[in-house]
Order: structure tokens, then C-alpha cells, then sequence
């Protein structure tokens, strides 16, 4: 497989006795992106914890570079490169916007002053402690945060989640920024199928914890029964076309 970074073979995961994906496999490539699409309680957001590490797996295996992340805790998963955006986001409420950056610091590209030329509002509200940000301003904190621990794939779990449409394209654009010009690898969950097809190279389909549909963003858009079947949207469009 061409330089594949992050890869997920027959994943089963769930919650108590429940399980809620079954057998899932995925890849994605260095420098791409994927957006994964379907109802709300499909097992979007399972997925996502468990490549990060906060669900354990029934089986399955998740690698990156291809070495084992199975038996790593989310702390040493991040150490060697999976950013989460966690739904929620999940900000260090007692601290400070600058702290909540320096405590995930790490040595690479995104620096302090990097996240602040990308989220500007963050550098003005720096001493601030995070808990009194707006939804939005917290959502940039999150974002921040993850790229400030220089990942080499980031998880976004629906980032626009409950974003005010102004700040929600603020946001987008800012998403926009790091995946397309700035080349990150990414894994984005988001109930804007528009804007997911749009950002992301692939897309997949999840309806009752299993892959249903795959292909380009191009393909998946172009597909609208399929949308319509397992999204709940009768049209969305994309620009890539691979």
C-alpha cells in the first residue's frame, strides 16, 4: 500500500456488552484526508476514541507507520502522532488558553505562534482562563491544542458541532487551512457532509457499525442514494476528484 500512515484492520469495539462496530477496516494514506459519514449513533465518534486509545478494542488492530498502537494508552499515542480534536473539545477549563497550549507542546513545525497566526482570537485571549471562551473560541483552543503536540494524523470528531454558522465557517476555513495547504493527514467526523466531502480526498460510509460505501469525496457525493439512504441528505457536491 503506498505509504500508508494510519491503518485499521477488522476493528470491533464497543461499550459493556454492546458492540457497536463490527469488523472495520480503513487506510489512509500520508498527506490525505477522509471523512466518515453517516447517521448520528452509527459508531463515528467509537471509532475516533478508539484509535485514539480510549476505547479498548474486542479485536481488531489499529497501526501507525505501521507499528502497533494496541497496547499504547492515548498518552503514548499522541507522543507518536495521533492529534485528537475530541468531540466536545474537552478544553483544560482551570487554565489559561496559553496554558492549555504549552501542556501539549511538543518539538515540529506548529509552534505558539504558528496556532496564533492560525486562530488569531486565541493570541488576544491568551490569559483568559479556557472555561470562559465562547463554543467557538473553545473549538479553536481544541484544534490548537492538537496541533501544538505536532501530530502526524489528526482526528477531528465533529468539529462544528453546535458552531454558530459564522463561527462555523471561521472554523471550517481555519480546518481548511491545516489539511489542504498545509498537507496534514486527517480523519474528519462531521454532520456537514458538505463541507466533509469537500475538504477530504476519500470518504466512507458507517451504518449499523459496518463500512457500507467507499471512494473519493467525488465519488460519495455523486452518490446520492446512497447519501440520502445512510446520511439523510438528498444532494452534496465536491470539488476533488481524487
Amino acid at each position: 500500500m503506498a505509504d500508508c500512515l494510519l491503518e485499521i484492520r477488522g476493528l470491533s469495539v464497543g461499550y459493556g456488552d454492546g458492540i457497536v462496530l463490527s469488523d472495520l477496516s480503513l487506510s489512509l494514506e500520508r498527506g490525505r484526508s477522509l471523512a466518515v459519514l453517516g447517521r448520528n449513533g452509527v459508531g463515528k465518534s467509537t471509532l475516533m476514541l478508539a484509535i485514539a486509545g480510549h476505547l479498548v478494542p474486542r479485536s481488531g488492530t489499529v497501526l501507525l507507520d505501521g507499528q502497533s498502537l494496541d497496547q499504547a494508552p492515548p498518552f503514548q499515542r499522541c507522543r507518536r502522532g495521533i492529534g485528537w480534536v475530541p468531540q466536545g473539545r474537552d478544553v483544560f477549563a482551570p487554565l489559561t488558553v496559553e496554558e492549555n497550549l504549552l501542556i501539549a507542546a511538543r518539538k515540529g513545525p506548529w509552534t505558539m505562534r504558528r496556532v496564533h497566526e492560525l486562530f488569531p482570537r486565541l493570541l488576544e485571549r491568551r490569559r483568559n482562563y479556557a472555561g470562559q471562551l465562547s463554543g467557538g473560541e473553545q473549538q479553536m483552543l481544541a484544534i490548537a491544542r492538537a496541533l501544538m503536540t505536532n501530530p502526524a494524523v489528526l482526528l477531528l470528531d465533529e468539529p462544528l458541532e453546535g458552531l454558530a454558522p459564522v463561527v462555523a465557517q471561521d472554523v471550517a476555513r481555519c480546518i481548511t487551512e491545516v489539511v489542504e495547504k498545509e498537507g496534514m493527514s486527517a480523519i474528519l467526523v462531521e454532520q456537514h457532509a458538505g463541507f466533509a466531502l469537500e475538504l477530504a480526498h476519500e470518504a466512507l460510509i458507517i451504518e449499523r457499525g459496518r463500512v457500507v460505501r467507499s471512494g473519493t469525496s467525488a465519488q460519495i457525493a455523486a452518490d446520492r442514494d446512497a447519501l440520502e439512504l445512510h446520511v439523510g441528505i438528498r444532494k452534496a457536491t465536491s470539488r476533488k476528484a481524487s
